[in-house]
């Protein structure tokens, strides 16, 4: 096989080292995906009703890194969106009453929830410190329960994490690493933007228009619905390898204990609207926290970019065990158990003739977003052509 790299995925991992090989080497590069298309998780397509949406989820382009926007901004046209999330929360325990509250928690949270007094950041502190008073645990924390009612309080805890967490993960806070809940943002002004970053886009034809870019290079050739393990026999002349699959999927013949991960299972359903500007619910990304309703979360598909039409599509995300694995599951366990197949892919990458180069969300079992993982590429092709590994020209 005349190739000199095989990149195993397509996704943002895998289609940014191969276009770092192809602009900056003479290689033959090949990347293969299981699936049907490109774009791995983010990949987007427009459906019957003439609407843009994403197959695996709504993805939001955000960043602080200048180097990332930098690279990524090169593949596509790109329009500024700056991301809302609502929260349907029934606050306290046996009410029927519910509210639409902006999620991280901020000042117009407090005031529509708990207590309208609350009118600027001093006021958000006091509110905050008198709801954490009694709460005596100091970091480093055990688990993301610790993480949470130490910042939040128990009454916020339980009307937007608990619920929610256990629905998302299949697992309480107490039972995920500190992580999970840590990573939610507080605010104590009024900003009600998800993220905070300086740089927030959506690509104006889509995520699949950015891939096509990405991977439109004479030296790139691309092999869908072809999956590595079971023709792992036909790569075997490939002198490097480029694995951003599960990484207890590549090493499955060693009889481990497998790596826990969480899917989802999309429910789309479309309505007809009046007006081509209309819209079904008060935000793009309705979030669920409570277990009166079995899925996570509602995304209109409309909102994004402000499409009009006279349908709306929305989806209602279950998260599930079943499936393809998107997100690891950050617990003790499975981080012990990752540490021993990090091990393994260390050897695989220290072989001298043949190396395997293991990148990306599932093949390092840590969350990453988009940009995180564009800059997670970036950092490893340095990192990789410092070392040797890949060798630039």
């Amino acid at each position: 096989m005349n190739v000199d790299t095989l990149i195993v995925g397509a996704g943002f991992s895998g289609s940014v080292i191969a276009r770092l090989l192809a602009d900056n080497t003479k290689q033959k590069i090949l990347v293969i995906d299981s699936r049907d298309h490109i774009g791995g998780n983010s990949y987007d397509y427009i459906n019957q009703f003439g609407i843009r949406i994403s197959k695996y989820g709504a993805h939001l382009f955000h960043t602080d890194r200048q180097e990332v926007w930098n690279f990524i901004s090169a593949f596509g046209s790109w329009e500024p969106w700056e991301h809302r999330v609502l929260a349907k929360v029934y606050p306290g325990s046996g009410n029927d009453i519910f509210n639409y509250v902006p999620i991280p928690v901020c000042i117009q949270t407090i005031q529509n929830l708990y207590d309208p007094s609350v009118q600027n950041e001093d006021d958000m502190k006091r509110w905050l410190d008198a709801e954490t008073k009694t709460i005596k645990v100091q970091p480093p924390y055990k688990n993301s329960m610790e993480s949470a009612v130490a910042r939040f309080g128990y009454r916020i805890y339980n009307d937007f994490f608990y619920s929610y967490t256990l629905k998302q993960w299949d697992k309480p806070p107490e039972c995920l690493d500190a992580s999970v809940l840590q990573r939610i943002p507080l605010r104590y002004n009024n900003d009600d933007r998800y993220f905070t970053d300086s740089i927030q886009m959506l690509p104006s034809c889509g995520y699949k228009g950015v891939f096509e870019h990405l991977l439109d290079h004479p030296q790139i050739e691309v092999r869908l619905n072809t999956d590595y393990f079971q023709e792992r026999h036909c790569f075997n002349g490939i002198n490097c390898t480029v694995f951003t699959g599960p990484i207890d999927g590549y090493f499955a013949s060693r009889g481990l204990d497998r790596l826990e991960y969480r899917s989802i299972h999309f429910d789309e359903f479309t309505v007809t609207v009046e007006e081509t500007d209309a819209v079904i619910q008060p935000a793009s990304v309705v979030n669920e926290p409570s277990m009166r309703v079995p899925y996570t979360r509602t995304v209109e598909y409309k909102q994004f970019l402000n499409q009009r039409s006279y349908y709306s599509t929305l989806v209602r995300e279950y998260s599930t065990s079943h499936g393809d694995p998107y997100y690891p599951v950050p617990n003790e366990r499975n981080m012990k158990i990752y540490s021993i197949y990090q091990q393994l892919a260390e050897r695989e990458t220290e072989k001298e003739r043949r190396i395997v180069l293991f990148l990306g969300r599932l093949a390092n079992y840590k969350y990453l977003n988009m940009d995180q993982a564009i800059g997670n590429a970036l950092d490893n092709w340095q990192q990789w052509t410092k070392e040797g590994l890949i060798k630039i020209g």
